[in-house]
């Protein structure tokens, strides 16, 4: 009885020898160990049962950081059933329309006069139709209305102003100069110089604007040739400032 039992013992560990030998030498041909596989495959589902797990406890967390916030959050509905947002994210309709050309134009402007005036640093050349005039040195702009950048003056309140411009030019030129409000113009200059002669003209407006407008000088589309001079002797300049 013995013997069967020992004789059945051998076959086993033959057996396992063999098997062992046989995966050793699986691996040594550069085959695939699916046994290492396995406990790799089941290594990585672990890992990411735990990233799951610890994902899971964060986005509790953060529901539970939404839930208090909204319990806290004054915005809602009033008692007539009117949404109401917060005053820090409300924009007012009239500073929406003050939203011009890439400009804001806050809606608290300063009390006190509006008046502004600035000239040409440098004489223009070859100057085309339709080409808005810059004044990019500002000695007066009570209001900040006037962009030196641009040429152009926003109206920072409603009212009746004044406007004023002086055009100079060398001999043998010519331009005209109109006033634009809004796409629209009204009032127009214009300055003619003989070859030989230097000469500057001006002309006033008054005209009602309304807040937020913009006024600036342009050329006309004819009736231009040579330079409009802007020098320490004379400067080309724009001005305006309101009555009431």
């Amino acid at each position: 009885m013995w013997l069967r039992y020992l004789a059945f013992g051998a076959i086993v560990y033959v057996c396992s020898c063999t098997e062992e030998h046989a995966n050793a030498a699986f691996n040594q041909d550069g085959n695939i160990d699916i046994l290492g596989e396995f406990r790799l495959l089941r290594k990585m589902v672990e890992e990411n049962r735990i990233l799951i797990t610890k994902q899971e406890m964060e986005l509790k967390a953060v529901k539970r950081e939404l839930e208090d916030t909204k319990r806290n959050c004054h915005c809602g509905s009033t008692s007539d059933g009117k949404k109401t947002t917060s005053n820090r994210t409300e924009v007012s309709q009239k500073e929406a329309t003050l939203i011009r050309r890439g400009r804001f134009i806050p809606s608290n402007f300063p009390d006190g006069p509006v008046a502004f005036y600035g000239y040409m640093s440098t004489t223009m050349a070859n100057i085309g139709g339709h080409h808005t005039l810059v004044f990019d040195v500002i000695k007066t702009n009570s209001g900040k209305g006037l962009h030196p950048s641009t040429g152009v003056f926003t109206a920072p309140s409603s009212g009746l102003y004044v406007f004023t411009w002086t055009i100079r030019e060398p001999g043998d030129s010519y331009h005209s100069v109109e006033l634009v409000v809004n796409g629209q113009v009204f009032g127009a200059l214009y300055e003619h110089t003989l070859p030989g002669e230097m000469d500057a003209s001006c002309t006033n407006v008054v005209i009602h604007v309304n807040q937020s407008d913009d006024v600036f000088l342009r050329t006309k589309m004819d009736y231009n040739k040579g330079s409009i001079l802007s020098t320490t002797y004379g400067y080309s300049s724009f001005a305006g400032w309101k009555l009431n």
